[in-house]
């Protein structure tokens, strides 16, 4: 198993796992989507534009050049995506918007497919399937409460972050974590002029700072740099494990039960994850020969 495979899974996993307490720091910052989003959007940006041009020689306006139209399209999908998000966790449960999220795996390997030309290895489609069995355990009991705007909004969210997924690991060349920071404060400006602005009592605003300026900027930096070096999928698939420890994080804390079956179907995933994790790096020959190479825009 070659050390970039080894890089990227491990910034993934790390990625994956800072964020799983995401949901229930929405949860207890109980304030209306716009208001969330825009909040968010301000500290979360501003801290990864600030650290770019703090730690990075070359700065942030030169990093944003070499993106082209790659970059433009990230910025919007990042904006649109952070919405979306907060939207979907408005009218459906976490544990539902987080399992559905599980179905991202499957949209950036087609993405990937159709716009850079990466093929999938046979054992990460076995896991992806493997996966998808144990969340359709979850899946049969948490859907049942007919939250369905919500569950909408959590499958385009998927679909934004299936394309996400993708332009990172087909444009490995660049860095788009200065097109992340630009896409949240973009979904900060339009989340502005809907947002109610309600008053906040202080443990609300240690949970939105707590999630906007420290989770928020060190997962996404993580999330953005590691899938560079990790077939989308793969990478994806990685994230299925925050469906299934971010609904037990907010049911120990704040009693929002994902269920039996969340909990069957979640050892499940997990199960099959580590099998596959161990299987790759386990492995001495590359999974992929990478995306073809694509001109700068």
């Amino acid at each position: 198993m070659t050390d970039e495979y080894k890089k990227g899974f491990w910034l993934t996993l790390a990625g994956v796992m800072a964020f799983t307490p995401d949901a229930l720091l929405i949860r207890l910052t109980a304030i209306d989507t716009f208001t969330l989003a825009f909040g968010r959007g301000v500290l979360g940006g501003t801290v990864l534009i600030l650290c770019y041009i703090i730690f990075v020689k070359d700065g942030f306006i030169a990093a944003l050049r070499p993106l082209g139209w790659w970059g433009v399209l990230f910025v919007f999908v990042q904006a649109a995506s952070s919405i979306i998000f907060y939207a979907a966790f408005a009218f459906t449960s976490a544990a539902n918007v987080l399992i559905i999220f599980a179905c991202t795996p499957l949209v950036a390997a087609i993405f990937s497919r159709v716009l850079f030309g990466e093929r999938i290895a046979f054992i990460t489609k076995m896991a992806i399937l493997g996966s998808a069995l144990g969340l359709g355990v979850v899946t049969s009991g948490s859907l049942e409460s007919g939250q369905w705007v919500g569950d909408g909004l959590a499958f385009i969210d998927v679909i934004l972050l299936g394309l996400l997924f993708a332009i990172i690991r087909g444009r490995k060349q660049s860095n788009m974590l200065p097109a992340t920071g630009l896409g949240l404060l973009l979904a900060s400006g339009v989340s502005f002029f809907f947002a109610d602005f309600p008053a906040m009592a202080v443990n609300q605003w240690i949970w939105l700072v707590l999630g906007g300026a420290i989770l928020l900027p060190v997962a996404i930096s993580l999330l953005t740099v590691g899938p560079r070096f990790l077939p989308a999928a793969e990478a994806a698939m990685l994230t299925l494990m925050e469906s299934v420890l971010g609904p037990l994080w907010v049911w120990m804390v704040i009693g929002e039960n994902p269920g039996l079956r969340s909990v069957i179907g979640g050892t499940i995933v997990i199960g099959v994850l580590l099998a596959h994790s161990v299987i790759r790096f386990r492995s001495h020959a590359p999974e992929d020969a990478g995306p073809k190479s694509i001109k700068s825009e």
